[in-house]
């Protein structure tokens, strides 16, 4: 049986919604997220470029660590002064730690230099936990928990649903799934992720996931999707989510692996089609990879809605490419 088959909730139609997009949503994630200085995210952009090409050494160092003491300590005023949200800061700090992470990676680079380098990021920038419940150190799901329900919330309680996580970082996504959509008897989500952003990341997660009803449904796989992802079953799966690695590459390739797990009827949905920081270009955004990998499927997809995510509904992919038997 699949999603289409199901029988829906009462009053609720089952023709297919044309595609939303939604330009205030994306505006007002790109507000709440994008915390940077213009000036300093222009630097970033501009060591970011040199630092791709393996093209920064010690000479540059203080000045990009100077850059960065700045504007940790300008983020740390904002958010005291309440013009900055707890998440929105967490994320800022996270974008510096990235940075200085990446300075330390140069090949150049003296080993004095990444010693003194590190030594800031584990004074400064280490994970830490947010306000409220569970142990999480970044909030990237919460704003699109309305958009989902709006979209997703007829699929609460129908029994058997089988989803998959690609990239499920604290578990808060994961929580929220197995709390609000696979309520049915029988559903399972399958959870995909290297756990190797941070140490504690994985226990940080095993810990949000049993604090939240239906923690049973979870099988946590621990690996990289290209790994991991040729042992599912295909065509088994009603609902997937696809928030790994954002390297274009990597997401063409979870794109088409999950999309053959995909039964016709179920909804994929990919993460950060958008990106507060870096510009197409990059390669360091969704965007690209799900332009280039949704003309290759035309025949075979609905577009539900395109902003800072997009939702995809698999067809009946055989008779839509006029397959007979």
């Amino acid at each position: 049986m699949t999603l289409a088959d199901r029988p829906s909730p009462s009053g609720m139609s089952t023709g297919a919604p044309p595609p939303t997009t939604a330009p205030d949503r994306v505006a007002e994630i790109r507000q709440r997220m994008a915390v940077l200085s213009e000036p300093f995210q222009a630097q970033y952009l501009e060591w970011f470029r040199r630092l791709r090409l393996q093209a920064v050494d010690d000479t540059e160092v203080p000045a990009i660590r100077d850059a960065a003491v700045g504007e940790l300590a300008a983020l740390q005023d904002r958010y005291r002064a309440d013009r900055i949200s707890e998440a929105g800061f967490a994320y800022g700090r996270e974008q510096i730690r990235g940075l200085l992470e990446r300075v330390i990676g140069q090949r150049a680079m003296s080993t004095t230099t990444k010693t003194e380098l590190r030594r800031l990021v584990a004074a400064s920038l280490q994970p830490r936990l947010l306000d409220g419940a569970g142990r999480y150190t970044q909030d990237w799901f919460s704003h699109h928990e309305d958009h989902w329900m709006q979209h997703f919330g007829h699929l609460a309680g129908r029994p058997g649903l089988q989803a998959v996580e690609v990239g499920s970082y604290e578990g808060r996504s994961a929580s929220w799934l197995i709390q609000n959509l696979l309520t049915g008897e029988g559903s399972r989500l399958v959870c995909v992720d290297p756990f190797e952003q941070y140490e504690g990341q994985e226990r940080n997660f095993d810990h949000n996931i049993g604090l939240a009803a239906g923690h049973h449904k979870v099988l946590k796989l621990r690996g990289r999707s290209h790994q991991v992802l040729p042992f599912l079953a295909e065509r088994s799966f009603d609902f997937i989510y696809v928030d790994g690695s954002h390297l274009v590459l990597d997401v063409l390739q979870d794109a088409a692996m999950c999309w053959q797990l995909l039964r016709p009827g179920g909804v994929i949905v990919f993460d950060d089609y958008e990106h507060t920081l870096f510009p197409d270009e990059f390669g360091m955004s969704a965007g690209p990879a799900i332009r280039a990998f949704l003309p290759l499927i035309r025949d075979e997809h609905q577009l539900l809605f395109q902003d800072w995510q997009v939702g995809v509904r698999k067809t009946d992919d055989a008779a839509a490419a006029g397959v007979t038997d």
